[in-house]
């Protein structure tokens, strides 16, 4: 069993009930845990890049009228 795991992420919405404030923060904390683990991998260029489209492609399978689900 791998240490620090993490097992969900919840989200509360704010009172202003304004939940698209909150993308940028988001998708940046995504980012930057997509970059870390991609640099810690020890992959190849070509096996990054595969990986990046990979996300990419199963983000856009998902998204259904610009929201991903």
């Amino acid at each position: 069993m791998r240490k620090n795991r993490i097992r969900s992420i919840v989200i509360h919405e704010p009172d202003s009930g304004d939940i698209h404030a909150l993308a940028d923060k988001i998708s940046e904390f995504h980012a930057d845990v997509i970059e870390r683990k991609l640099h810690q991998s020890g992959l190849t260029m070509e096996q990054k890049i595969a990986v990046i489209d990979k996300i990419l492609e199963d983000l856009k399978s998902r998204e259904i009228d610009g929201l991903i689900k």
